[in-house]
């Protein structure tokens, strides 16, 4: 039985909880918990889908990180080396140096099929300018 002390005296309580039941609760209580634990906002499924996260981002941050280096060196390189910033401006800058003559030679096969053929006017790269100053001179 159950008594509710009020000041000095004693009160009966009119319902019982059962000896039973109490361990009935409990255990459905432990139960709810672990499932809540397992599948729950910050469960079990959820740190393992956030460590697959964190196993990209890893991967992610290496693979940037090497490329930051890459470009670091490639900028020092640029810096301090001068043959070096001369073949970069040669071959993606198309630069050349003052009476040098460059020469494009046609592949076998064209890139692009639909390109114009040699005879048209349009498809011809523009003469160097070396080869402008031997027009001008010949034409004297």
């Amino acid at each position: 039985m159950c008594y509710i002390a009020i000041g000095l005296t004693k009160m009966k309580l009119r319902w019982q909880i059962p000896r039973g039941w109490t361990l009935y609760f409990l255990a459905s209580l432990i139960l709810l918990l672990s499932v809540y634990a397992i599948v729950g906002e910050r469960g079990v499924f959820h740190l393992w889908r956030l460590r697959g996260e964190k196993a990209q981002l890893d991967e992610q941050n290496f693979r940037l990180q090497k490329e930051n280096e890459a470009l670091r060196q490639r900028i020092s390189r640029l810096l301090h080396d001068d043959s070096y910033l001369e073949k970069i401006a040669r071959e993606e800058l198309n630069l050349v140096r003052p009476g040098e003559v460059i020469y494009r030679f046609s592949s076998s096969e064209p890139r692009n099929p639909r390109a114009g053929s040699l005879k048209d006017p349009a498809s011809k790269s523009r003469p160097s300018t070396a080869q402008k100053t031997d027009r001008k001179s010949s034409r004297r």
